[in-house]
């Protein structure tokens, strides 16, 4: 299936998404929908041209993917919290050529285009306020006088390419990862019914839509079952349980940070009377005792822990499986409908039930491979099986449980972080010789990132932290930065990042972030 014949074939008045008091239904996100692939048209795009995203959480946004999604072009959601620097390697490595952003973006938009020396046309969505723009940028007027019907693309198939996502990776720069209709469709599809999703159900989303969480976890799933979206633009502690009582929301995906801080506010789910179906939780690592107290809290299995990667389209276990199933404690769960995974060692053998090795799977929810880097794309797909870098096992009844992480990402709060990332902005400072990032348990984001340097002159730790935070996101600038003689090697001189908590103790036991 195509995914936008979500919409096509669903237009009616039932609200597909609730945003800030107002409702849109099917018939008009479809609408708005079709007047996107009237201006993509406009802007003489072709089947395949990748178009940017530099978006905030809004409808219009949602329909702005399914008029890409209509008219054969690929997006290109980018993390609205990276730099401009960041930003202007995403656009310049996927050669977008459109780059639509909302007004909270608006100059980190226009500062990562004018270092490119082939610029993305721009599309303003939302009011600007106070800022002069250039004449070839358009705005929302624009898109208001396109027409509502459906513009017709020949040639589209359930391969064709759709998204493009940049993950962190081992070599420290962003992969772009590309999905396709069937990708979508297939983890979709899987989801809505391991969610048991319907028209009745009411899903709360304020997970960011450059995320494959937002847009398909939360709303492609609960599309298929022509279920409503209460989208917000991001998650707020205070409003948070006053929205699910209001709105009678059945359930809401979010990664283990936030159910930490939502079982601070507990009281205000009581006062509420919330009854919720289920909470998705995700995007990293759920501890034992976390989802102990949040389902002694909110009700036993109301927890549905998910994994899976952007290779993977968004999610290839849950636990349970369906809704008001058992959970396994401390397992991710077992593999969606029509996904494989099995357990191999380094030599590519695969391993028997309760044996530890590298996670893999075979699945339509694979990629296409990654953009323009057939070596890497090789490395990751061997013999139809996907590498994923996670280490883990499988019991008897094929119920996944991680152990480690083959790749040394950092998941802050559900971010992934490359230590390689860190290192490279650090050794670009005249003051150090050396370095090596790592991660560090946190009680709230679950993981965060610390540095440690060998000075080649003189450098503070304070220093180096701005040094990060004038060239990296937020989200991935150390929290500390130790100042080393020597920094943790083996016996070959490569970097033991598992030994660099020593240098942070008694932070290393669980950091006050």
């Amino acid at each position: 299936m195509l995914i936008h014949q979500l919409l096509q074939d669903a237009r009616d008045s039932k609200p597909a998404i609730i945003f800030e008091g107002r409702a849109f239904s099917y018939t008009e996100l479809d609408d708005l929908a079709n007047q996107f692939a009237h201006l993509f048209g406009e802007l003489r795009l072709d089947v395949g041209d990748r178009v940017s995203l530099l978006i905030g959480n809004e409808p219009l946004v949602v329909a702005a993917y399914f008029g890409l999604f209509k008219t054969g072009l690929i997006a290109n959601p980018i993390n609205n919290r990276l730099t401009a620097h960041e930003v202007s390697f995403v656009l310049e490595h996927s050669q977008a050529r459109v780059l639509i952003t909302t007004p909270e973006y608006l100059h980190l938009a226009q500062e990562a285009v004018a270092g490119l020396e082939d610029k993305p046309r721009l599309v303003l969505l939302g009011t600007n306020t106070g800022v002069t723009l250039p004449g070839d940028v358009l705005s929302e007027r624009d898109l208001s006088r396109q027409k509502r019907t459906l513009r017709r693309v020949d040639g589209l198939t359930e391969q064709t390419p759709i998204l493009l996502i940049y993950t962190s990776g081992t070599t420290g720069r962003p992969k772009g990862v590309l999905l396709s209709h069937a990708n979508v469709w297939a983890d979709g599809i899987a989801l809505s019914q391991g969610f048991r999703m319907g028209p009745d159900h009411v899903a709360l989303c304020f997970m960011p839509l450059f995320h494959c969480n937002a847009l398909i976890v939360s709303h492609i799933s609960a599309f298929i079952g022509h279920g409503t979206i209460v989208l917000c633009r991001k998650f707020s502690a205070r409003e948070h349980w006053r929205l699910v009582a209001d709105h009678n929301v059945s359930s809401f995906s979010a990664p283990p940070t936030v159910l930490a801080i939502l079982l601070e506010r507990e009281a205000e789910a009581r006062d509420a009377g919330v009854r919720l179906d289920f909470v998705k939780t995700g995007s990293a690592p759920l501890t034992v005792e976390l989802a102990t107290r949040f389902e002694n809290r909110f009700g036993k299995d109301i927890l549905i822990e998910g994994w899976g990667l952007t290779e993977c389209t968004a999610t290839s276990t849950l636990n349970p499986l369906f809704a008001g199933g058992r959970r396994k404690i401390g397992s991710v769960g077992q593999a969606l409908a029509g996904q494989d995974i099995a357990v191999m060692d380094e030599q590519g053998n695969f391993l028997p039930p309760e044996s530890t090795g590298e996670l893999v799977i075979r699945s339509p929810t694979m990629m296409l491979g990654y953009f323009r880097d057939e070596e890497a794309t090789r490395k990751t797909i061997v013999d139809g099986w996907l590498h994923t870098g996670d280490l883990g096992r499988m019991d008897q009844e094929g119920y996944v449980f991680l152990v480690g992480r083959k790749k040394e990402i950092i998941i802050r709060g559900g971010e992934n972080v490359s230590p390689l990332e860190i290192e490279e902005v650090l050794c670009r400072h005249p003051s150090v010789r050396d370095v090596a990032a790592g991660g560090l348990p946190d009680r709230i984001w679950g993981e965060v990132v610390v540095a440690c340097v060998v000075p080649n002159g003189s450098a503070s730790e304070q220093e180096l932290i701005a040094y990060c935070s004038d060239n990296l996101a937020d989200f991935k600038v150390p929290v500390r930065v130790a100042i080393v003689d020597e920094l943790p090697r083996n016996a070959t001189g490569k970097i033991l990042r598992r030994n660099l908590a020593q240098f942070f103790q008694p932070e290393a036991k669980e950091m006050a972030s």
